[in-house]
């Protein structure tokens, strides 16, 4: 290894939180200490931390306020390094982090909210591609919808959420007060899509997550009609599942049948 690249590696580890020590070519300036030197650079590349993830989690940012916000941010930079080179990607195991660290982890609430804001930033960044129309789903003759499989868009989540979350967002996002934190009876699902620039969601009832998980599991229309009827019954099952294909339709969550 040239003394350059061993110079890069050490410089990378120190300002990234992996070593203790700064690199032993640094020297001091008799003014400034070699560590004082690389705490330069440690202290704004952590700076820089914290402010992509405000940016990526401004509703958590709202809900715990400055101070602790910038708390867990210099613990998440501690127990997550960066090793990805595009930092877009930092914040990315911050709703694991907030599940399992304390005092975080006794207030769920935060990290169902970090949840929401990453699969929303997902959704942004997903691939574009075509959408299926209502008019796309009405033209498939009788007999070839037993055949047909329904397929998601890129951009669109699923999330199971036991707290009042999206209200939460839309109130700090439209700069209104939020409510206070409510924890409901039950996980409910949502779901979430990109259309166009705009990112939207509703909640969805049990029967709908589970249609949605089998179209992204590649089943085909015939099969969900089968698995329906066991949920709620023949009768319902046939109308029940044609509703669904058609809402998916109207809201521009399907790129093909």
């Amino acid at each position: 290894m040239t003394a350059l690249r061993e110079l890069q590696r050490d410089f990378q580890a120190y300002v990234l939180g992996d070593a203790s020590a700064p690199p032993t070519t640094v020297d001091d300036t008799g003014a400034v200490s070699a560590t004082g030197r690389m705490n330069v650079y440690a202290d704004a590349i952590r700076l820089r931390f914290l402010e992509v993830l405000g940016q990526d989690y401004p509703g958590l940012h709202t809900l715990v306020g400055d101070d602790e916000f910038r708390g867990l941010g210099l613990a998440y930079v501690a127990a997550h390094p960066s090793h990805h080179p595009s930092i877009r990607w930092f914040g990315r195991h911050l709703p694991e982090f907030l599940r399992a660290a304390a005092p975080w982890r006794n207030h769920s609430v935060l990290a169902e909210m970090a949840r929401f804001e990453w699969a929303k930033g997902e959704l942004l960044d997903a691939a574009d591609s075509p959408v299926v129309g209502v008019e796309d789903i009405a033209a498939i003759p009788p007999d070839r919808w037993a055949g047909i499989r329904p397929r998601l868009k890129p951009a669109v989540r699923r999330l199971a959420l036991e707290w009042n979350v999206p209200s939460l967002w839309k109130a700090i996002d439209g700069g209104d007060t939020p409510p206070s934190p409510a924890r409901m009876e039950w996980a409910v699902d949502w779901l979430l899509w990109r259309e166009e620039i705009v990112v939207r969601w509703r909640s969805i009832e049990s029967d709908e997550a589970w249609a949605l998980g089998r179209c992204q599991a590649g089943a085909d229309f015939g099969s969900i009609c089968a698995g329906l009827c066991q949920r709620i019954g023949e009768d319902a099952a046939a109308f029940r599942a044609a509703t669904y294909l058609k809402q998916w339709a109207a809201d521009s969550v399907l790129e093909g049948v």
